[in-house]
């Protein structure tokens, strides 16, 4: 318990600072305004920035909805009422706590009324009168209390404080459920765990049956197409066989022909020299014949 009353007083002093924060941040508000509606939305008579009643706090002051500080100062404050409780030895339901149930719905609503109320603002100024300081005032509106609540929401409440203070619920006994027994919330959390888990080896199974029909299914498809292309394949190689010895037969027709050409001309070319030595053996002989009469009737 001394950690929970360690965390009340810090928690305690956080509210006061954010809700003091908040009280400065309406002052400033209602000052601005007061000097905004007095000169008719004339942005040049009056100063751009307004200060609050704490001089110290005016840098919390970076909206004029307010909503910057009033997240944070409600957000402690439940936590603050939420200790008090644990402290004084109260149970308390670990659903939502230590906010209330819709708090980080309201935190949303309440940075997209910022966002809308710094738009809103921008209408209200005199167009020939109105600077850039004027739009960045309203623009940090429109952001700042956009940022707040999602920062609050998503960054602070739902991944720190609530998980946290839930922990720190349980450790001092002070979990309370929807029917205030922890043991029969046990026994259903028992029971939701076992049909989740019966869910889950459903759902398992169904899925090893899933895969393994598709698993068959593709490698029905792949043996398919295999055979396919293998046959494919055959019917190629045997057209390309079939193409190949076509062409080899003509191949080897034409070189029988062009033999037998070959052949039959050197055989003309070898008639014809025989037939040309054969005349000039005649001539030879005939002259020979001339000759030796010749020499007879000379000596005759």
């Amino acid at each position: 318990m001394k950690k929970v009353k360690v965390l009340l007083a810090l928690c305690a002093a956080a509210t006061a600072f954010f809700a003091l924060a908040f009280a400065n941040n309406v002052a400033a508000i209602f000052n601005w305004w007061s000097s905004f509606l007095a000169v008719g939305g004339d942005s040049s008579a009056f100063a751009a920035k307004a200060p609050g009643f704490v001089p110290w706090l005016d840098w919390t002051v970076v909206d004029y909805s307010a909503v910057t500080t009033f997240i944070p100062a409600l957000g402690f404050l439940c936590m603050t009422l939420s200790l008090a409780r644990m402290a004084a030895g109260r149970r308390c339901r670990a659903g939502d706590f230590p906010f209330f149930r819709g708090s980080d719905q309201l935190n949303v609503a309440l940075g997209l009324f910022g966002t809308l109320w710094g738009i809103i603002v921008i209408g209200y100024f005199k167009l020939d009168s109105v600077t850039m300081a004027d739009l960045m005032q309203c623009l940090h509106t429109a952001l700042f209390s956009t940022l707040t609540a999602v920062v609050w929401v998503f960054l602070v409440d739902r991944p720190l404080v609530r998980p946290y203070f839930t922990r720190l619920l349980e450790e001092t006994g002070l979990a309370e459920t929807d029917d205030g027994d922890l043991a029969a919330a046990v026994d259903r959390l028992v029971v939701r765990l076992g049909a989740a888990s019966d869910a889950f080896e459903r759902r398992q199974r169904e899925f090893e049956a899933e895969f393994r029909r598709r698993l068959d299914e593709y490698a029905a498809e792949a043996s398919k197409r295999a055979a396919a292309d293998a046959e494919a394949f055959e019917r190629r190689r045997g057209e390309y066989a079939a193409h190949f010895e076509k062409r080899l037969a003509d191949y080897e027709q034409s070189f029988e022909k062009r033999q037998n050409e070959y052949v039959e001309f050197f055989k003309r070319e070898i008639d014809a020299l025989e037939r040309r030595a054969k005349a000039a053996d005649e001539a030879r002989v005939e002259t020979e014949s001339r000759l030796a009469r010749i020499a007879a009737a000379l000596r005759g």
